[in-house]
């Protein structure tokens, strides 16, 4: 599978790693294509490090999700290496330690960020999305500081971030919502109803494919329930060991297929094991 990799000054490269790969595995494929020593390679996924002796299904790492890898001195060679790949050889300015929890992320979640001042906010809310393998749309959050958005086009650094070695730039992230539709306002624009779309949708495993009748308020985990009767031809294991992968990332059980963004006619594919952690 591939996994995107990007460096603190903004250098993007893919790796082709094994699924059920070592970090330690990872990081002499990045030794290989890159040349990076094992030892200077400090890896972060989901806001964590990881370790040598963990796998891609204890983070979980899978098909295009994005990893953080932290290089030591990186300035000079970090801006020699852009510059080779075209990039601008800037030299970098004080690193921003952000921590993002909110409604966007789940109850309890946070996500911790080290981006460089003059990142925008726009670029934070995409490093949201990357870290959160999509799951934080950047298109449709907003991000609060103190009670007050935070502008897509403005620096981090307009909002006198404290650069300190452990202060923290806490930020609320929030899914920015849709207009009600007409049918569901009372008259006096105030929405008070709930619309359930029902829609097809084609669930394929291996080779094999199914196409389902749902509706975008059903769960993943209704879905799976479904499947069983509605698509026995599919022959899926028994004990239940198996995940559903839409646009390349793990679908969390307890959420919803709008939730997902999913539309009708779009393909969700099952893989084979299971999933530990979360998006």
């Amino acid at each position: 599978m591939e996994v995107t990799f990007e460096t603190t000054q903004g250098r993007r490269f893919i790796v082709e790693i094994w699924y059920f790969s070592t970090v330690r595995r990872i990081k002499e494929c990045i030794l290989k294509q890159e040349g990076i020593p094992v030892e200077s390679q400090r890896l972060f996924f989901q806001g964590q490090e990881l370790e040598d002796d963990r796998d891609t299904e204890h983070y979980p790492i899978v098909e295009g999700s994005h990893v953080l890898i932290v290089l030591p001195d990186e300035s000079p060679a970090a801006a020699a290496v852009a510059a080779a790949d075209g990039h601008a050889a800037s030299a970098p300015g004080a690193v921003v330690h952000v921590v993002a929890s909110g409604p966007a992320l789940g109850e309890g979640r946070r996500v911790a960020l080290e981006l460089d001042a003059s990142c925008t906010v726009a670029r934070l809310k995409e490093m949201l999305q990357e870290r959160t393998d999509g799951a934080v749309p950047a298109a449709k959050v907003s991000v609060f500081l103190e009670k007050a958005e935070m502008e897509d086009d403005k620096e981090l650094a307009q909002f006198n971030p404290p650069t300190d070695d452990g202060m923290k730039m806490e930020v609320c992230v929030v899914l920015r919502q849709p207009p009600p539709s007409p049918a569901c306002n009372n008259g006096n624009g105030v929405a008070n109803c709930k619309v359930n779309k029902r829609m097809s949708v084609e669930v394929k495993w291996g080779a094999k494919t199914a196409t389902l009748e749902v509706s975008d308020m059903d769960a993943v985990k209704e879905l799976r329930a479904e499947l069983g009767s509605a698509a026995p031809h599919l022959l899926l294991p028994n004990d239940g060991a198996y995940f559903f992968i839409y646009k390349q990332n793990v679908m969390e059980e307890e959420r919803t297929l709008r939730w997902h963004d999913v539309k009708t006619g779009d393909t969700i594919e099952i893989f084979n094991g299971r999933v530990t952690g979360g998006a």
